[in-house]
């Protein structure tokens, strides 16, 4: 575990900063079981770095590294088209000042190219990531939502259907339905072993201190207690 997180006194955290705390624990937590359990420890299958601190030093902004086949476009020939596979995939977390309560959903957004049903491809909310966070509540923690993203990665999770909670991209739904599936496209080995970047970000490391210095004072820890839950 990332010896900075023991530095934390969790009994003289309040509120937010308690859940924020507890959020970056479980995390890590589960990014060094993954780097454990990897082939090559530096190109986990889940690695993070830390965008932001607040000004009690805990992380408000993520950055995540996935490390799975994933669909990332499809190919520009007529239809049926066959998807194009990627392999490195990065995604920005964003906890907003009201979070965890029942209206501070925290925001997901891919970096780089994802094709998938749930996920916005393109326009102005590009990369945008439907986690359907009403049903499942403030108690989700971030270690569960950041592993009910990589089942979408893996194509295991996705909601195609112009039903309720519908499709973040209806692009990508429509080509689910009636090219991907017919072919069996969404059935892709995820647990193959393929190529991935050869350079990989710092593992469960932080941005250099000079970065996380200038974030320390766009936020200030705030204790919500309407509607938290801890």
């Amino acid at each position: 575990m990332n010896s900075i997180i023991n530095n934390f006194n969790q009994k003289e955290l309040s509120g937010r900063d308690a859940r924020l705390w507890q959020e970056w624990k479980e995390l890590d937590t589960l990014c060094n079981k993954r780097r454990e359990a990897s082939a090559n420890p530096r190109q986990p299958s889940i690695s993070y770095i830390i965008r932001k601190k607040n000004a009690m030093g805990i992380p408000t902004e993520y950055e995540i590294w996935y490390r799975v086949k994933s669909i990332v476009g499809v190919k520009d020939t007529p239809v049926p088209r066959e998807p194009i596979f990627g392999y490195l995939h990065k995604m920005s977390i964003v906890l907003p000042n009201n979070y965890p309560s029942a209206d501070g959903n925290p925001i997901f957004t891919f970096i780089t190219n994802i094709w998938h049903p749930n996920i916005r491809y393109s326009g102005s909310f590009k990369g945008h990531v439907c986690l359907t966070i009403k049903e499942m509540g403030v108690l989700a923690s971030l270690k569960d939502l950041v592993l009910r993203v990589e089942r979408y990665l893996k194509y295991q999770l996705y909601h195609a259907e112009n039903t309720y909670p519908y499709p973040e991209d209806q692009n990508v739904a429509e080509w689910v339905r009636e090219e991907a599936e017919p072919n069996g496209w969404t059935r892709f080995g995820q647990n193959t072993t393929e190529p991935v970047a050869p350079t990989p970000p710092p593992v469960n490391n932080e941005i250099t201190p000079k970065v996380v210095q200038a974030n320390k004072k766009e936020e200030k820890p705030i204790n919500i207690k309407k509607k938290l839950v801890i």
